[in-house]
């Protein structure tokens, strides 16, 4: 009888701290999906710059004048939404907090823009698009090289590839709106 309550002791013992130990084996997982500081500010740019896109191909999409570029403008917020939830499901699992609205410089360029309308319009926003685009295809070259967690290069690599393929096809509706397809406009 003393040995069958020993046993009874000893498996009980062994019922309580698997639990506990698996539970610290999971908070030390979390944990270790951390990202580290530089991972985390590329995440917070990539997803201030997708909110950017979005919001400035809603306009264009509500202001261009020419059919492509407004179809160019919707491909941009169907696009770049797509890619923002991607990051805020990544950013969620890696406890980065994400912005929430594009950045001031690029509200203000938005702001510009509004100004201009008709052919003027699409001329000067598929401009911009080529050279952001440009702009963009290096950034995430260049983060994609730098990025320690292998979860957000990946993300970042497949963001790569998604602007390179934006930036074949504003260079495209550019050519065909007049705008310069190497994006030299004379706004900036």
């Amino acid at each position: 009888m003393r040995f069958t309550q020993t046993l009874a002791a000893v498996a009980l013992g062994v019922v309580l701290a698997v639990p506990a130990a698996y539970a610290q084996f999971n908070l030390k997982k979390a944990a270790d999906q951390k990202m580290d500081n530089a991972d985390a500010a590329a995440m917070k740019q990539l997803a201030q710059a997708n909110l950017s896109e979005i919001e400035g191909g809603k306009a264009a999409a509500a202001k261009a004048q020419n059919p492509q570029v407004k179809q160019f403008a919707q491909k941009m917020v169907t696009d770049h939404t797509q890619m923002l939830q991607e990051l805020q499901t990544l950013a969620k699992a890696k406890g980065v907090a994400l912005p929430q609205s594009g950045s001031l410089k690029d509200k203000a360029e938005q702001k510009m823009m509004e100004k201009t309308a008709g052919a003027d319009f699409d001329k000067k926003y598929m401009e911009e698009m080529v050279k952001d685009h440009q702009k963009d295809a290096q950034e995430t070259q260049d983060l994609a090289a730098k990025a320690k967690d292998p979860d957000f290069k990946a993300a970042v690599q497949k963001a790569h590839a998604k602007i390179q393929e934006h930036l074949a096809l504003a260079q495209r509706v550019a050519s065909q709106t007049g705008a310069a397809a190497g994006g030299t406009s004379s706004k900036k």
